[in-house]
């Protein structure tokens, strides 16, 4: 899993900072449609149509897969992540971390290729055959990046399976360009896709340490996460008397600490921070006016809550204080290398979803490569295509987990009524083949070349 591949380096524009990124799924989108356009223009050759026509109804198919595979992604999970109207038009928008259903964009790219080569007069059959594998291997490359993004994933197994799967709870950059210590991406608000559903339905927790550092509700952004600390985390906490003149050497001259001063003060000795103390956690719960920054009261607040936290959990006979093996008991956990758990936290083992829809694109791309040889109908691979996928598709949601099913109560998916809709016109589709002339006519090639005889004939008179 690397929901990014590559990430660059940071720009400060406009008060905010933008920083260049590769997104895995991104990758294998383009990817994807770069294979599916030489395949296609490689079959156009060889079908002598024009390998520039398959290069425009490319850019159309791929306009309308985003767009349709969006629109149907909203639409299916409008209820639980759009109607509360939280989310912006931006957040509709965004696909850089998945969210495209295949079916809305089949139906869209099918419907502006299909008006597209019906308004230009080619034979629409024709072409459709051609892309057809195309869009197979597009999808295959697209299940890749199901794969890096963690998305689409399957329902949980044995953990004895041995194709079973175990996602990290952050994914990180694949290459990395900043100085940055922190390995995990901070354009991420939400652990991987996979973890972040077992932990919201209770199936998986991370480790005690790291419970300690996130919301009650949520796991915070890994930006928030600390490597192995070599300080004393105690030497201000336990001395109330020191944490007024401490806060003074963490604090601004205007008396507060922003967020700025905090991370430096995790950096300098005399303050009142030691290094494992959380900012966001802090502002969250004690910042009672609200202004983004700590003044001394709310900073009192928040040290006095921490402290009787430290009390709660590591002052195992109650006397109010730590003895020197509590203290080195509650430090030690204090230090402990909050990135290298996160790294190592995984989700329980899924069935292989994303691989197994990957090996079903392919193979379906075999086959309709096979078949477009032995076709005796123009037309004949798209039904073909309209007829299998689907197929596929059901018994593929049938090893997922994010949408609820069950076959044999008849309870079934939203992307399974679809995948039996597309079927049933892609068998109507077949059958009015039988209606409609074998060939579409004349090829590019053969139309050019009477165009030529005929721009001759009129030359010569």
């Amino acid at each position: 899993m690397r929901q990014i591949i590559l990430e660059l380096f940071t720009l400060e524009l406009a008060a905010r900072s933008v920083t260049l990124r590769v997104f895995g799924y991104g990758l294998m989108l383009v990817l994807g449609f770069l294979g599916g356009i030489y395949l296609a223009r490689w079959r156009a050759r060889r079908s002598g149509e024009n390998p520039d026509v398959v290069t425009k109804i490319g850019m159309l198919a791929l306009a309308g897969g985003i767009i349709g595979g969006r629109i149907a992604y909203i639409i299916q999970h409008w209820a639980d992540q759009f109607a509360d109207g939280s989310a912006s038009l931006m957040d509709m928008l965004d696909i850089t971390s998945g969210g495209l259903i295949y079916h809305g964009g089949l139906i869209l790219a099918t419907l502006l290729v299909v008006a597209y080569l019906w308004a230009r007069k080619l034979p629409v059959r024709r072409y459709l055959d051609i892309v057809a594998a195309s869009m197979m291997l597009g999808l295959a490359f697209g299940r890749a990046g199901c794969l890096l993004n963690g998305c689409c994933f399957g329902a949980v197994c044995a953990d004895d399976c041995p194709l079973g799967m175990r996602f990290p709870m952050y994914s990180k950059p694949l290459v990395k360009f900043t100085d940055r210590a922190m390995p995990f991406s901070s354009a991420w608000q939400d652990p991987s896709p996979v973890y972040s559903h077992q932990f919201h339905a209770g199936m998986v927790q991370p480790d005690e340490r790291l419970r300690d550092a996130f919301d009650s509700q949520r796991l915070w952004p890994p930006k928030y996460l600390h490597g192995r600390l070599e300080g004393d985390q105690l030497a201000v906490l336990l001395d109330e008397a020191r944490w007024q003149q401490a806060f003074g050497v963490t604090a601004g001259s205007d008396g507060r600490i922003s967020q700025a001063e905090w991370m430096d003060g995790l950096k300098r000795a005399g303050g009142m921070l030691a290094g494992s103390e959380n900012w966001a956690e802090a502002v969250a719960h004690f910042d009672t006016n609200g202004d983004g920054q700590l003044n001394w009261p709310e900073a009192q607040a928040y040290m006095r809550a921490r402290r009787g936290w430290v009390l709660s959990k590591f002052d195992t006979d109650g006397d109010g204080r730590l003895d020197d093996q509590q203290r080195r008991s509650a430090n030690a956990y204090l230090q402990e290398d909050l990135i290298a758990l996160a790294g190592a936290s995984r989700s329980l083992p899924v069935k292989p979803a994303q691989l197994l829809s990957m090996a079903g694109a392919l193979l379906l791309t075999v086959i309709l490569l096979c078949f477009y040889r032995l076709r005796t109908r123009e037309g004949q691979v798209f039904a073909l295509l309209a007829t299998l996928y689907p197929m596929v598709r059901f018994l593929e949601e049938g090893i997922r987990d994010q949408n609820a099913h069950d076959l044999a109560a008849g309870v079934l998916t939203h992307n399974q009524y679809e995948a039996m809709g597309i079927a049933a016109a892609g068998l109507v589709f077949l059958m009015l083949l039988r209606k409609l002339p074998p060939s579409c006519g004349p090829s590019w090639l053969a139309r050019r070349s009477i165009r030529a005889v005929a721009d001759g004939r009129r030359h010569n008179r």
